[in-house]
């Protein structure tokens, strides 16, 4: 599994911020990617939905996985289910 660079690009085409279950703790912190970085984890309070496969971000890395702001970056999540 391809690691999604976090650079000017992505920060464009990331909709974290749009995202149901997108708070105020988060966007005190790194503002989106959080496939990327995975560090918006201490920020989830309660699951209202999630945007990660409608992202361009994660069908152009090519990864399934979801709810990044609670459960990490698409790679540590690939890590925890082996």
């Amino acid at each position: 599994m391809a690691k999604v660079p976090k650079t000017e690009d992505t920060m464009i085409k990331c909709i974290c911020n749009a995202c149901p279950s997108f708070n105020e703790c988060m966007k005190t912190g790194k503002m989106g990617v959080f496939c990327s970085v995975g560090d918006e984890i201490k920020c989830f309070e309660n699951m209202q939905g999630c945007n990660c496969q409608e992202c361009s971000v994660s069908s152009e890395f090519d990864f399934s996985s979801s709810y990044h702001c609670k459960d990490g970056t698409a790679e540590m999540q690939s890590r925890s289910m082996r």
